[in-house]
């Protein structure tokens, strides 16, 4: 189910997910309740512009997964929003990546589940 996370990526438990927005770029993250660790929700193109400048100064290896044309790109759309929208204030573009995602129809305790006590 595209969309829908009940299963942690890195510990494979079923848990629930705590979301958060990053003060520093106003991404969102899902903390995993089961082993606190991190999920990226969605990448702002602040995420992105960020990982380029990082990446262009060798303080990042993975490339970022937007082209700096494309991000130019959305740079201009984001802008073009905020300048012709009326109703809505400081429209932010979110990427979302569904890869990571894993979804479970089973039933089942989630607090149990994957802990020493079941």
């Amino acid at each position: 189910m595209i969309g829908f996370l009940n299963k942690c990526p890195h510990c494979g438990a079923r848990s629930s997910f705590t979301p958060e927005e990053m003060e520093c770029d106003k991404a969102l993250v899902l903390w995993c309740s089961h082993c606190g660790n991190f999920i990226n929700q969605t990448f702002t193109i602040e995420t992105v512009r960020r990982w380029w400048v990082r990446y262009d100064e060798g303080e990042e290896s993975i490339v970022p997964p937007v082209s700096k044309y494309n991000l130019q790109k959305l740079m201009e759309i984001e802008q073009m929003l905020n300048e012709q929208g009326e109703w809505m204030e400081s429209i932010e573009i979110h990427i979302k990546d569904f890869k990571d995602y894993q979804y479970t129809d089973e039933e089942g305790d989630f607090k149990n589940e994957g802990s020493d006590n079941s």
